[in-house]
């Protein structure tokens, strides 16, 4: 079992942060008050930002500090539009290759999708670790692991706006279905229509996110 070290846990802390919009883009994020609510020094903080900023949510300005990353809807449609033929991709790969037990690995992620409450934040976040891990599992058993990394940076750049449209009752359990039908297809073997529902479902939540006023700013 991984310990998580000081950066480990900084990168965590900060991300979350940015996710839930405690941190709005443009803010700047100060080491000493991160520093201090993690008691912890500015070294390990100093890194994560880092690491943030290779990510895309951090951005440095010199001679001023780290500021969270801001985004056009041009950014937006070009990380959505690339999530859509990557995933799309992986599960038409994954198909090829994958055996029951990953079905079944696969169903149980969709299980735990499920919703049984209103969209606070803790079941947002919780929806949205078992989402992430159902798209990297499948590209995993697609066997190319630079699709997997690649993808992973793109997903961590607009995760702060899933988190907004996922507040919205009707676009998460939009969002749910669309799983449960990819889910079946992928069982099915159904390279067309599986692949066809994961490239909507990702353009699904770029459009609800740049069409509902309030969300994107």
């Amino acid at each position: 079992m991984k310990i998580e070290s000081l950066v480990d846990i900084a990168t965590r802390y900060i991300e979350e942060l940015i996710i839930t919009g405690k941190l709005n883009p443009g803010e700047q994020i100060k080491e000493d008050i991160i520093a201090g609510q993690l008691d912890i020094s500015r070294p390990p903080v100093r890194e994560a930002l880092n690491s943030l900023e290779g990510e895309g949510l951090v951005t440095r300005r010199p001679r001023k500090g780290a500021f969270v990353s801001e985004m056009t809807e041009k950014d937006i449609w070009e990380i959505y539009t690339l999530k859509a033929e990557l995933y799309a991709m992986a599960t038409d790969w994954a198909i090829d290759r994958i055996t029951q037990e990953q079905i079944d690995e696969l169903n149980s992620l969709v299980v735990l999708m499920g919703i049984n409450s209103r969209p606070a934040q803790d079941v947002i976040l919780n929806y949205q670790k078992h989402h992430r891990a159902f798209h990297t599992r499948i590209m995993e058993i697609a066997g190319n692991h630079r699709l997997v990394k690649f993808a992973s940076s793109l997903h961590k750049q607009i995760r702060r706006y899933s988190f907004k449209t996922l507040g919205y009752e009707d676009h998460l359990n939009r969002s749910n279905q669309y799983h449960r039908q990819i889910a079946v297809h992928i069982a099915q073997k159904d390279k067309e229509n599986a692949g066809k529902l994961m490239k909507e479902h990702v353009l699904d939540a770029m459009n609800f996110l740049l069409k509902t006023p309030g969300i994107f700013v």
